[in-house]
């Protein structure tokens, strides 16, 4: 009789300690279960990545998270800070505040005191464009930015801030962002300066590697008036995929 009680009793223990180790292997799995559930958005997120025609973000330009380059608060510069005598050309001054640049030749002491030029841009939103002093490198004719869309005639000012045209959807001339398009003048981008495509076409065709870039903040008149830049019809369905300003023979508003 003690012998049937004592394995009755050790059978009780054992499914005790049965039920524990279910209990802890299905807690378990409901916590990965949550976790699992949790990351779901960014697993369908990266495979809609891995579907795109283009490469993932990450990998573009105008990313302010990925930048090297920490933004200053540096204001217009004063007096002979406009730049030396040099082989360049030009110097390239931003005024973020306003949304124009302004292209500047030598004068006759070598400084870069004479405006030749105003390019009517849209800087970044909420501050996202550095102010300094810089010096261009690479340029592309096409360039991919952030947000898996495409900028034409691009030059690299530092990091992943760029100069380039307004973004198209494809690395095509007839697929513009023509919202973005009439947004020019005003801050717009996600750090780069975005420009027409005649305005960054010149940029790219006449101002060398290394030519000084400097982008500030000033409310101060500058030397040349702000160009209005021209208005897409966004009803248009013939012109409005193109850049009115763009040089190609294919361009609609050439024709």
């Amino acid at each position: 009789m003690k012998k049937k009680a004592f394995v009755i009793c050790m059978a009780v223990i054992a499914c005790i300690a049965v039920g524990a180790s279910a209990y802890s292997v299905f807690a378990k799995q409901f916590v990965n279960l949550k976790g699992e559930k949790i990351s779901y958005k960014s697993v369908s997120s990266a495979s809609a990545s891995a579907k795109s025609k283009t490469p993932a973000a990450s990998t573009a330009e105008c990313s302010v998270k990925q930048t090297t380059t920490k933004p200053t608060t540096e204001k217009e510069p004063q007096g002979n800070n406009n730049g030396t005598s040099s082989s360049m050309p030009y110097l390239i001054k931003v005024n973020k505040t306003q949304n124009i640049v302004i292209i500047y030749k030598q004068d006759d002491s070598g400084e870069y005191t004479v405006p030749v030029k105003a390019m009517v841009c849209s800087v970044g939103k909420e501050g996202n464009t550095p102010s300094g002093t810089f010096k261009t490198s690479d340029k592309y004719t096409w360039r991919l930015l952030e947000g898996n869309v495409y900028g034409q005639y691009a030059t690299r000012i530092t990091g992943h801030f760029l100069f380039h045209s307004v973004p198209y959807f494809e690395k095509s001339k007839d697929t513009l962002e023509y919202d973005e398009y009439n947004k020019l003048g005003s801050a717009a981008s996600a750090g780069c300066i975005r420009l027409s495509v005649e305005d960054s076409k010149w940029i790219y065709d006449n101002c060398p590697t290394k030519t000084t870039v400097i982008m500030y903040e000033s409310d101060k008149k500058e030397p040349l008036e702000k160009p209005s830049p021209i208005k897409i019809d966004t009803s248009d369905t013939g012109k409005r995929n193109w850049d009115p300003t763009d040089p190609d023979k294919n361009n609609p508003w050439n024709n």
